[in-house]
């Protein structure tokens, strides 16, 4: 488990874009917000020079043996408590009329930047943001450390404790009425996550379960996990030598341990057939960010089990999510999970039928946003 330190929470705001409106008749702002976490971070071990260690990496991590013949870490050296200090890219939308009170802050996993909570393409069928603002909540928004508009660090420094105190700070401002403009402070707040952003959610309630009101994890389990596997999958590269959109990410040539999946087909392994358009596919694959692998491996060594938290939860994922479920939800989605949350006020357990691991984009993504948001209404947020 890692701890997590309480950090001086910075109140000045670096930089605020303009308001914006759009059709559906929200109000979003953008921030620039300081963050300074502390964290006990593990220091890596031997570091990637070209695809030929990836790959190697990918081949000892996957091992049979693994478990106890095999670590990324450099095992000479203990974890160091660090303070750093970080810009966060974030928006915050409310309803122009009808807001409820209630903030959902949506933190994003691998492969993405905070655009999969509100794409560019068909918004009505994958937009969550516009879902949810059409039903009173406001939402809280951001570019995970190293992604986006974000500072950029090293990928192999980059881990899922520096991502918790980042969510803790967070979570504290927007509930404090920071970084909500005008509309002030909340009276309820849900942490919402999709994968890794579920895991720094539920690890963040698990060490400080009065933070939030609600919680809700996405493209997660708590059995079934494969994450090794995937990276298999995934069959990542260096980010600095792969492109988007045409455009080589030559930055990453100076913040190394990035890696991405190499074409749409490794992509794709984030959707499952037939539950998915072509179209969002290329879409998702043009506007993927690369991930740290310090990101990837540090996931699955904190402390995920909020057995103490008791507002609503709710844990949802795709029938065939790959990386939470090793390719089938149904029988592993609802446990050990209702006994973790045995102390909710409401439980429940979702294997969406047919959708893959990225939940937002399946061909019924507003089935899902619906269980979401009926869950959280009919239990008082």
């Amino acid at each position: 488990m890692f701890s997590i330190s309480k950090a001086v929470l910075f109140a000045t705001l670096l930089a605020t874009t303009s308001l914006a409106t759009s059709p559906r008749k929200k109000t979003c702002t953008d921030y620039e917000i300081p963050v300074t976490p502390t964290s006990l971070n593990l220091v890596w071990g031997k570091k990637f020079v070209t695809d030929f260690d990836v790959v190697d990496f990918i081949s000892d991590i996957n091992s049979r043996t693994a478990a106890t013949s095999f670590n990324p870490y450099d095992t000479t050296t203990a974890p160091v408590l660090t303070t750093a200090s970080y810009t966060i890219s974030a928006t915050f939308c409310t309803p122009q009329k009808g807001a409820t009170g209630i903030v959902l802050l949506l933190s994003r996993g691998l492969n993405f930047d905070r655009s999969y909570w509100d794409p560019e393409v068909s918004k009505e069928k994958y937009s969550f943001v516009d879902w949810v603002l059409a039903r009173g909540y406001s939402v809280f928004y951001y570019d995970r450390l190293g992604v986006g508009k974000s500072t950029l660090v090293s990928g192999y420094v980059n881990q899922a404790s520096i991502q918790i105190a980042i969510l803790e700070e967070l979570a504290t401002s927007v509930k404090a009425g920071k970084y909500t403009g005008g509309f002030g402070t909340p009276k309820s707040l849900v942490l919402v996550g999709h994968t890794f952003g579920s895991v720094i959610s539920a690890a963040l309630v698990t060490a400080d379960p009065s933070i939030a009101e609600g919680l809700v994890l996405t493209g997660f389990s708590f059995n079934g996990t494969n994450g090794a596997g995937f990276l298999e999958a995934f069959q990542p590269r260096i980010a600095s030598g792969e492109s988007s959109n045409g455009h080589l990410w030559t930055l990453y040539v100076f913040h190394c341990g990035y890696l991405t999946p190499t074409d749409i087909y490794s992509n794709v392994n984030f959707f499952k057939a037939l539950d998915y358009d072509v179209g969002i596919a290329k879409y998702a694959h043009r506007n993927r960010q690369p991930f740290g692998i310090n990101e990837a491996t540090s996931g699955g060594l904190v402390d995920v089990a909020p057995v103490n938290f008791t507002g609503p939860a709710m844990v949802i994922a795709g029938q065939f999510d790959l990386i939470f479920c090793t390719g089938q939800c149904d029988q592993v989605i609802e446990h050990p999970a209702k006994e973790i949350f045995s102390h909710a006020k409401a439980f429940k357990a979702v294997s969406y039928t047919g959708a893959g691991h990225g939940l937002n984009f399946a061909l019924n993504a507003t089935g899902a946003f619906g269980l979401i948001t009926d869950f959280l209404s009919s239990n008082g947020l």
